[in-house]
């Protein structure tokens, strides 16, 4: 029995020695093979005992600090995402598309606000890049959206004034009604103006400023 204890612990430490036998750069490549299968948690497990290996020691490998963030986006686990998506861009490593995917991890995590201003910065920091588009259509859906909630509650409140009778409709509660309706329609102005500073064509932005604009000038009740 002590012959097969000594036996069961030797293989164990020489199993856990061999496991320790593999370098940075072969676990970048089993990661490599995996995220090429989709198998996106082994590819990010391969990729993360690659970067822990490398530590300090010796400069990170680029492309697989990348591969882990994009592993990590598939598998919506964003905080780690949005960790190794920052060291990628820090390394320089395709910083545009890093910066846009931390953006989208924000987004996904109901950060909009941050997802905000990251992508701001964003267009001024790589205003040639080919993943603009992509950054400009995320801010204009998510202004459009924002402008949206104020001023449809305009609408509902013009709505409400309107369904009444004539008799019902008196000059004070006609203008109590236009203070409270102009007061959304100011509080969604600045984001479709937001759009049309993105996207200068873009008609659903331009038709919701004609429509405040009318309302706040007292042309329509």
């Amino acid at each position: 029995m002590k012959y097969l204890l000594t036996l069961s612990l030797a293989l164990f430490v020489m199993t856990g020695i061999m496991a320790q036998d593999k370098t940075a750069a072969e676990y970048k490549n089993e990661g490599n093979a995996a995220l090429k299968s989709k198998d996106f948690k082994t590819a990010l497990a391969n990729y993360e005992k690659a970067i822990e290996l490398w530590g300090d020691s010796e400069e990170l490998d680029a492309p697989t600090v990348y591969n882990a963030a994009t592993s990590a986006r598939k598998l919506k686990d964003y905080d780690k995402a949005i960790e190794y998506y920052k060291k990628s861009k820090e390394l320089n490593y395709r910083p545009d598309i890093s910066t846009y995917y931390i953006a989208f991890s924000l987004k996904n995590q109901g950060k909009e606000k941050e997802m905000e201003q990251v992508l701001l910065s964003a267009l001024k920091e790589f205003p040639n890049s080919k993943y603009i588009g992509h950054m400009k259509k995320m801010l204009v859906t998510y202004y459009l959206k924002e402008g949206s909630v104020p001023f449809n509650e305009a609408a509902k409140i013009w709505e409400s004034y309107n369904s009444l009778s004539e008799a019902q409709r008196t000059k004070e509660l006609y203008d109590k009604t236009a203070v409270k309706a102009n007061a959304k329609y100011e509080e969604a102005k600045p984001y479709f103006e937001k759009v049309l500073e993105i996207d200068p064509t873009n008609a659903n932005a331009k038709k919701a400023l004609t429509e405040i604009n009318n309302n706040l000038k007292g042309k329509k009740a």
